[in-house]
């Protein structure tokens, strides 16, 4: 059993922060595990860094914000 997604909330910090906070949760990230991340904007720096590191991720506006999900592409 995958266990419980992680959410992480940066809303209203300024940058760097979110980004910072955001990669210590990743570091970790059990396997299986999702994280959930609630930003004031949509982290484009981010997704390169993903994209280096084997994660995946998916962006949707929910009203006033953004919410990320990253997970580990296990290929």
């Amino acid at each position: 059993m995958a266990p419980p997604d992680l959410t992480l909330d940066v809303r209203s910090l300024p940058a760097p922060e979110p980004l910072e906070h955001c990669l210590e949760a990743l570091a970790d990230l059990a396997p299986g595990q999702r994280l959930r991340m609630l930003i004031d904007r949509e982290p484009y720096p981010l997704y390169a860094i993903l994209e280096r590191d084997g994660f995946q991720h998916d962006c949707t506006f929910e009203d006033p914000h953004f919410q990320v999900t990253i997970w580990y592409d296990a290929k």
